[in-house]
């Protein structure tokens, strides 16, 4: 299946890193990384050297890059949003599970991120559960129920407290009140057919057309499920490392475990 790339899947099966240079990477390259999205859900490359413009010109390479309607990007590459705990700060951006601008019509299909500066290794890791699994793992008779359900995904939610800092040193003056949308809960890989939960514990507020304490019970559930210990990988990070993840198969929740030490990560998001 992998011609162009060297591939070693991860614990749980939950990933894979590839050892490949992206910035020479050709478009059959690039083809067999879609391909290892598609099957593994997120990919992780180490010992890279990008600087924003090559980050941007490999991005391109995946799709249209995604504005990221809170915060305004980096200057002259506004594709980049600097992702970032200062070492006075105690909350770290984007802790706790989700998967990336749920709120919006069209959320993006992928995620990048970059390290630039690191938490001694072991620390500061971010954790991925694979939504593929997680879905598996469901009851039959609960796969028939959430089959056709949809969500309400809200920029207001759990998680909107960990951008505080961020919006207030580069915010763009959007109100998170004012961002929701509706999207179905299971979704089908169109490649490989593939189902996947899609619930961001984040943003998620409620089920449609449901009960609110029914609502509140099958969310509560299906979260608590989506993140088992058996579905999850933990990425120890290192300057110059990226990931990509899917975020239609990928939860993704960042470890703050560290305090004193600047953390800057440079992420972008495609369409």
């Amino acid at each position: 299946m992998f011609k162009s790339i060297k591939i070693q899947p991860c614990k749980n099966n939950v990933g894979a890193i590839i050892d490949t240079d992206i910035q020479s990477a050709d478009p059959e390259c690039i083809n067999e990384i879609k391909i290892a999205l598609d099957e593994f859900g997120v990919v992780f490359f180490r010992k890279q050297n990008l600087d924003s413009s090559a980050y941007v010109s490999f991005a391109k390479q995946f799709g249209t890059p995604a504005d990221y309607p809170m915060l305004e990007g980096l200057n002259k590459f506004p594709e980049i949003t600097v992702v970032e705990k200062k070492p006075e700060e105690q909350i770290m951006f984007g802790e706790g599970w989700h998967t990336d601008s749920t709120y919006t019509p069209e959320p993006p299909q992928y995620t990048m991120l970059y390290s630039i500066k690191t938490p001694p290794k072991g620390k500061g890791n971010t954790l991925f559960a694979s939504q593929y699994e997680s879905y598996q793992k469901l009851p039959g008779e609960l796969k028939e129920k959430i089959q056709s359900l949809k969500a309400v995904f809200s920029a207001d939610g759990p998680i909107s407290k960990t951008r505080n800092n961020r919006v207030a040193e580069k915010g763009t003056g959007i109100d998170p009140k004012s961002m929701s949308a509706i999207h179905s809960i299971v979704k089908t890989n169109a490649n490989n057919k593939k189902k996947s939960l899609y619930l961001s514990p984040g943003h998620v507020t409620e089920i449609v057309g449901m009960d609110k304490e029914e609502s509140k019970k099958l969310l509560k559930y299906l979260f608590e499920h989506q993140s088992k210990p058996e579905f999850v990988y933990g990425f120890e990070w290192e300057p110059n490392c990226l990931a990509i993840w899917s975020n239609h198969v990928m939860l993704h929740n960042p470890v703050n475990d560290f305090t004193g030490i600047h953390r800057v990560m440079h992420r972008i998001t495609i369409q």
